[in-house]
């Protein structure tokens, strides 16, 4: 399927029964792609019970190349639904179906029904008609290192990047029970990344002669991954459903914010140094300064220690109160330069004040 230039163009085909997607918005990864290649739908908003879409699994039920069923397996089980307003978000991986259909298509109608509940979208491609720009691309590359998720226990995920390359290590178990890891290798295309897992065997154990023969390779299924992030990822396995990694912060020691609802932010006090071209954000407006420019090559991170951690407008110190209810759910660091000068300051949240939507956890500014 051809999806190069996608530009979206929101056309809601709601019928009376589909008012609880109106306000639901629907975004796909990447933006920018070339012809029959994977890409991931993303629906989020919310849902007036808690017995929402979210929850349950997006399954492709019917795929022409020009249009997409999307229905869902039932995954959790609710005897009653509460009248709660619940946010949702819902990931589809096209990767399944993409390819399948011969033929190019200009445009693609995404069907999606939960119950009675129906939401329909087109997908056009107006910029293969008309002479328009390139749309901004999203550029999220991960941070190498240790990736948990807090829904998955004992499992792990390793990522290793260079540039636009990155290999994964899925950390798991097999049937018996014994540990295992599964690789796979390929280019990252915007915030996207596919490939397929592979299984090593009849390898060299530690301490062991060289075998005879060479390790066998084989496949095992494949990984399909969306960079929310540059330390959050989800990822999809085989036929799983998307989970939610995070970074694993196994150093730096983490620091207390808010009292009403208490969390944490990683300690980021020390030495820093930028180790790659920093890539503006699409999400800024046109001429908006990042601020990144103002930061030396070479840095030093201080955290503000209570109570001298929340600033007024004209950025002096205001003390916080004895009572720490009104204390927010962020702590602000200190960036300096290698002779001490303050050069900027930085706003870290708990993972709890930051939306799935949002691109990265802090937030620098003079």
């Amino acid at each position: 399927m051809n999806v190069r230039y996608l530009c979206l163009l929101i056309m809601f085909g709601v019928n009376t029964a589909s008012a609880d997607f109106s306000a639901s918005v629907m975004d796909y990864h990447p933006l920018n792609s070339s012809p029959n290649e994977p890409f991931i739908i993303d629906v989020s908003g919310e849902w007036p019970t808690d017995c929402h879409p979210g929850e349950q699994k997006p399954v492709i039920s019917a795929y022409t190349g020009d249009t997409a069923l999307i229905e869902f397996e039932t995954i959790v089980e609710h005897v009653t639904c509460n009248k709660v307003a619940t946010a949702y978000r819902v990931l589809v991986d096209m990767s399944d179906v993409v390819g399948s259909v011969e033929g190019s298509f200009d445009d693609i109608e995404v069907i999606i029904r939960f119950n009675d509940q129906v939401l329909k979208q087109q997908l056009f491609l107006p910029c293969a008609m008309v002479n328009c720009p390139d749309p901004d691309s999203r550029d999220i590359k991960p941070e190498s290192g240790l990736y948990y998720s807090p829904d998955l226990d004992k499992q792990g995920l390793l990522l290793a990047r260079q540039n636009q390359r990155m290999a994964t290590d899925v950390l798991s178990y097999d049937t018996s029970g014994s540990s295992e890891w599964l690789f796979g290798g390929g280019g990252i295309v915007e915030d996207v990344y596919f490939a397929d897992l592979y299984e090593s065997k009849g390898g060299q154990c530690l301490g062991c002669p060289e075998p005879s023969e060479p390790p066998e390779m084989e496949a095992v299924g494949k990984i399909s991954i969306l960079m929310d992030s540059q330390g959050t990822v989800q990822v999809k396995v085989n036929d799983g459903l998307f989970v939610t990694y995070e970074q694993l912060d196994f150093g730096y020691g983490r620091l207390r914010t808010g009292a009403m609802t208490p969390g944490t932010v990683a300690n980021l006090s020390g030495r820093w140094a930028f180790v790659e071209d920093f890539v503006p954000s699409p999400y800024l407006p046109e001429g908006a300064d990042s601020n990144i420019s103002l930061i030396p090559l070479v840095f030093d991170v201080e955290a503000l220690s209570y109570p001298l951690w929340e600033f007024s407008e004209g950025n002096s110190p205001v003390a916080a109160p004895q009572e720490t209810p009104g204390l927010p759910n962020f702590r602000l660091f200190l960036i300096k330069d290698k002779a001490g000068n303050e050069v900027a300051r930085m706003k870290c949240h708990t993972r709890f004040d930051i939306g799935p939507q949002e691109e990265k956890d802090c937030e620098v500014s003079t």
